[in-house]
């Protein structure tokens, strides 16, 4: 009697004929990871060109505002020192503390757009003489504040000074009356009114340019002095040093990286399959865990 022979297959697989096939779920890559991650090259380039431009502006929104805080914290310290007298003084520094000994002349004029809190007005610019025949006089610009305009824009607010000598105190502003050639002026003897050569006072001007330092025989025309705040003669100064405060620039960094960020998040769920590959990812690991 003839055993017959035993398959060399064992188990359930003995008798199955036909082609095998290997299972699918052991030897398939996974879903997730099959899924490209790219979805959409073009918008992925665009968002690639924005993003560092956006990450540039904030770092250079961050680097004004250290700009910025430097030269508040120069001119801080250099408006904390001793004011110093004009007379002996040569080319002095910008925001250099200043005392000086004088009278006020009828000569002054209407800066105008100027506000403060929000309310338009001028800022007086009024001429200021020191010293005496014998020593030689001295003509300076002095920027005395802030009046508010009236309601009717054609007639100028009143401004009054003091006619008797002053001490006034303040400090240097870089741009002041422009020092165009003009030809010679003799000196104004005190009391004595402005000459033709001289511009006509107690008018309104849009700028500091506006105004000739030669004809005005100012002792510098490149720049003029800016009262302090203690000063009797000041009107009202709160004067903006900088034109932009470095907290200022420190909000327009963070708006610039917040765009960045958003961005990112756009590209992630808009361009890129991310949501679909988190999603296999946990429909994978929830099936692993039955």
């Amino acid at each position: 009697m003839t055993v017959p022979k035993r398959s060399p297959q064992t188990g359930d697989n003995a008798l199955s004929t036909g082609t095998r096939t290997p299972s699918t779920e052991a030897g398939e890559p996974s879903r997730a990871a099959s899924v490209a991650f790219i979805r959409s090259w073009p918008l992925s380039i665009l968002c690639l060109c924005i993003f560092p431009l956006l990450l540039w502006l904030g770092n250079w929104q961050l680097q004004r505002a250290e700009e910025k805080q430097q030269i508040l914290d120069k001119v801080d310290a250099r408006l904390s020192s001793q004011p110093v007298n004009l007379s002996g003084l040569g080319e002095p520094q910008a925001y250099t503390p200043v005392r000086l000994l004088g009278f006020y002349t009828d000569e002054y004029f209407y800066l105008d757009n100027r506000t403060r809190s929000g309310r338009v007005g001028y800022e007086i610019l009024q001429v200021f003489e020191t010293g005496d025949s014998r020593s030689g006089k001295a003509r300076w610009l002095i920027n005395r504040g802030w009046i508010p305009a009236g309601s009717d824009r054609t007639r100028l607010p009143e401004v009054t000074y003091p006619l008797a000598a002053k001490v006034i105190t303040g400090f240097v502003y870089p741009g002041g009356a422009t020092a165009e050639p003009a030809k010679a002026v003799p000196p104004q003897i005190s009391g004595q009114s402005p000459s033709n050569h001289m511009p006509e006072s107690h008018k309104r001007i849009q700028r500091l340019d506006d105004l000739n330092g030669s004809q005005l025989n100012l002792q510098h025309a490149k720049w003029h002095i800016r009262l302090s705040a203690d000063s009797d003669t000041a009107l009202l100064t709160d004067w903006q040093l900088v034109s932009t405060k470095p907290q200022k620039h420190r909000g327009y960094a963070v708006q610039w990286f917040s765009m960045a960020a958003a961005l990112f998040v756009l590209w992630l769920l808009g361009a890129t399959n991310f949501r679909q590959i988190l999603r296999d990812k946990w429909f994978k690991k929830a099936t692993e865990q039955r």
